[in-house]
């Protein structure tokens, strides 16, 4: 993912690429895992509806038993960008911080990253 040096210099961590098959969800919601950072995610999701300004989100595969539940979560970016033709719904790009993450919340973090393996 490119990011301009502009947000490199905001960022206390160094943030990575997700997964693939990573999810977060809140609620009953869920959507793509983009990036993550020792204190941070990016995620993208379709609908109406604007991303809550808190929440408590989790972090999970699709085809694996790892789950990383209860990460506090306050939303830092948004943008909404249409989805080309009438009558489908926006996508959501959201960055979110990890509000006092744990050293433990950190570590099982790494496991969220993409590798080449």
């Amino acid at each position: 993912m490119a990011m301009t040096e502009k947000h490199e210099e905001k960022r206390r961590h160094p943030r990575f690429r997700a997964a693939d098959k990573a999810l977060a969800a809140w609620g009953m919601e869920a959507c793509a895992l983009l990036d993550v950072s020792a204190s941070g995610l990016g995620i993208q999701y379709y609908g109406e509806r604007s991303f809550p300004r808190e929440v408590s989100v989790d972090l999970l595969f699709l085809n694996r038993d790892l789950i990383l539940p209860g990460l506090f979560c306050r939303k830092v970016f948004e943008a909404r960008k249409s989805n080309g033709k009438e009558g489908r719904l926006p996508v959501w790009h959201v960055g979110l911080e990890i509000v006092s993450p744990t050293p433990e919340m950190v570590q099982r973090l790494r496991h969220f990253r993409w590798t080449e393996n």
